[in-house]
């Protein structure tokens, strides 16, 4: 099937060799998806056309490495590979979910870094590993379910996580994270220099607080700013409705208080 541009293999057994036959078996190969797929031990996948690619891995292999010069999009999920090798100068968007990070990692090859996605209980090293020293546009943070409010504190500071959001453009503060971070904001010093943020998304947890939780966050967004505010669906209209009338006011009589667009909704 030379012509094929999408592959989808998923809840199959492959040997590490069986990878390196994929170019040669899809030479027109666009977007793979490798999803469930055991048996590996240390795969080294080389994709010279692929632009888009998912792997789930299912067992646990002592390594990992792409090679990809072309790949655009890359979503990996894994456990806790030793090595982890990613050499994908063209990637601009990653979302990766991973338990921990093991002692080799080689990103170098991710100039085009742009839009981040991670979901990892080891996010002090992931961030600073792909976030701290790149023109992240767009950054997504999630939390394991086990993940707790003292385990997020003991593994990254609050003022850190302010620190780095004033340098993106836009924040996605995903159910499980957001809902975390939600109680640590108050242990955050003052941050009054603005930032970049000029987009903002959080879920809120269940409660009866109408105080607004996230106000660190914005003091250090940009001048202008879009903040979209998800409850959860147990959240009372009272307290709906005490938030979309107090919190404006409030943060503008913040001393340096950014112009702010606010998006109301819901999740569950």
């Amino acid at each position: 099937m030379p012509n094929l541009t999408h592959l989808t293999l998923e809840f199959i057994r492959l040997d590490d060799e069986d990878l390196s036959k994929l170019n040669e078996c899809f030479p027109c190969l666009q977007i793979l998806n490798l999803i469930g797929v055991g048996g590996l031990e240390n795969p080294k996948i080389h994709l010279s056309q692929v632009k888009t690619f998912r792997w789930e891995v299912s067992n646990a292999p002592w390594s990992l490495a792409i090679h990809a010069p072309n790949l655009v999009h890359l979503e990996l999920k894994c456990v806790e590979p030793e090595i982890l090798i990613l050499d994908t100068p063209s990637v601009s968007t990653l979302k990766l979910t991973i338990d921990e990070l093991g002692p080799t990692v080689q990103v170098d090859g991710l100039a085009s870094l742009k839009n981040l996605r991670i979901e990892s209980s080891d996010l002090k090293s992931l961030l600073q590993l792909f976030a701290s020293d790149r023109e992240i546009r767009t950054l997504d943070l999630e939390l394991p379910v086990s993940v707790n409010c003292v385990d997020l504190y003991h593994e990254v500071k609050p003022d850190y996580l302010v620190q780095l959001f004033s340098r993106i453009t836009e924040v996605k503060l995903s159910p499980r994270f957001s809902c975390v971070l939600m109680s640590l904001l108050c242990l955050c010093t003052n941050h009054e220099s603005a930032g970049r943020l000029e987009k903002l998304l959080v879920h809120l947890p269940a409660s009866h607080i109408t105080a607004c939780p996230f106000v660190p966050l914005l003091s250090v967004s940009a001048p202008s700013c879009e903040v979209t505010v998800l409850f959860h669906a147990d959240t009372s209209d009272a307290v709906r409705q005490a938030a979309a009338s107090v919190w404006p006011p409030f943060v503008r009589g913040l001393p340096r208080f950014p112009e702010i667009t606010w998006r109301w909704g819901t999740w569950q």
